[in-house]
């Protein structure tokens, strides 16, 4: 276990976007033998109701620069005060350079502002600010702009009914900068590496090594592209689909997070009714009160363990912390929130908070994305959500090419 006090790393704001499309379980009845008895038993089980999706098009940084920009906006935040930027992501624009130029790019920041890419997953928001914490109490930073974006939605088939009801997509923004007051923040993380294979993506990166210009590696992918293969669980899944161990996980979740929680409460030397609130990763309601529970905190306090967040936007990943303390009860006191994250990795990581003094901004719609946002604001229905992706994936895709045919020919190419 390692456990960190940090005196000086205060977080000035937080600032928040979603996609406005929704997805409503009860859109999705045709999945569970159109029975409203079923879905309204797996709404007051496992919390499912409301999320939020990305079009086809829209990537993390795009979520991310707007909740950026909506945050230095509304704070008033001289940009040329931000001296360090790191994104945490799992999913990069492309896999070299790091997505971080680009977000520091299209934010105008200035050239003596370091940027860089923090690879995590659900943990991510605790995480970076563990890190830039640091940062902060090196005092060789003064101001650090920590922003987090996921769109899990996208990369989930529809008829997973595994993980499709599960995630929704955002990104959020976090400013922290030096404090001469002490302001204490206090954080306890334990990596269980063991689990490595645990949560994974493991038809990806280096170890793979998909080579896009390879006929033979496209040849070799169409093989083994439609195998289903049999779970130890009985399940039949595809070969190439994330691989999720799930009683493993489901074991470091109810053992090792609660735990994780209590060392942190132990380190700060404070008590659990002294918590404003657990602002746990928004996982499921199921998980939630398990963790919650076995960290021996009252589940049936609402506001004490908190679990709307999940229910009306889902499972942001590691933008569900943000976001919940976002939604948190305007009665709730901000002087110690006890933030708890898990992922793969597996990694888990809690921090107790003073948000006193921090401008929590209200949870925005995200607006970007030109031409193929509704123009009226109107929602789109269940059925022009899936269309929308299809058409965006075929169009978007045709002028990618077309961008790079240009850039690669220095303009020359034409369609």
């Amino acid at each position: 276990m390692v456990s960190k006090l940090f005196k000086h790393a205060k977080i000035l704001g937080i600032s928040s976007v979603v996609p406005k499309d929704e997805i409503n379980i009860y859109d999705e009845i045709q999945y569970y033998d159109n029975s409203i008895k079923k879905v309204d038993r797996l709404r007051k089980m496992v919390g499912f109701y409301k999320r939020r999706v990305c079009d086809w098009k829209t990537t993390p940084s795009e979520l991310a620069i707007e909740a950026a920009e909506n945050l230095i906006k509304d704070m008033n935040i001289d940009k040329k005060s931000i001296d360090a930027l790191i994104y945490v992501v799992q999913q990069p624009d492309v896999n070299e350079p790091s997505t971080a130029y680009y977000i520091h790019n299209k934010l105008g920041l200035s050239e003596d502002c370091i940027a860089t890419d923090i690879n995590q997953g659900c943990a991510g928001w605790v995480f970076g600010l563990y890190m830039v914490s640091q940062m902060i109490e090196s005092k060789i930073h003064k101001k650090v702009l920590l922003l987090n974006a996921d769109t899990p939605s996208v990369r989930t088939p529809i008829d997973n009914r595994n993980l499709a009801p599960i995630f929704g997509d955002a990104g959020t923004a976090t400013l922290l900068e030096y404090s001469e007051k002490a302001i204490n923040s206090y954080f306890s993380i334990k990596t269980k590496s063991d689990g490595f294979e645990s949560i994974i993506r493991q038809f990806s990166g280096a170890r793979f090594k998909l080579d896009l210009c390879d006929d033979e590696d496209f040849e070799f992918i169409s093989k083994i592209r439609k195998e289903k293969v049999i779970m130890s669980t009985g399940k039949e899944v595809n070969l190439l689909d994330p691989f999720t161990d799930g009683l493993s996980v489901f074991d470091f979740t109810v053992k090792v997070v609660p735990e994780n929680i209590k060392e942190v409460l132990n380190f700060a030397k404070i008590e659990k009714d002294e918590i404003g609130a657990l602002c746990l990763h928004q996982a499921n309601k199921q998980i939630i009160q398990a963790v919650a529970a076995n960290a021996g905190f009252d589940i049936n306090d609402e506001n004490k363990v908190p679990y709307k967040a999940f229910e009306t936007y889902g499972n942001n990943t590691m933008c569900s912390i943000p976001i919940t303390i976002q939604s948190l009860d305007k009665s709730i006191k901000k002087d110690k929130l006890l933030c708890c994250a898990f992922g793969n990795g597996l990694i888990t990581i809690s921090s107790i908070l003073n948000l006193v003094n921090t401008q929590i901004l209200d949870v925005k719609n995200y607006v970007g994305g030109g031409e193929e946002q509704e123009k009226d604001g109107t929602k789109k229905n269940y059925t022009s959500i899936l269309q929308n992706r299809k058409l965006l994936k075929e169009h978007y895709r045709q002028q990618y090419v077309s961008y790079w045919r240009k850039k690669i020919t220095g303009g020359k190419y034409s369609n």
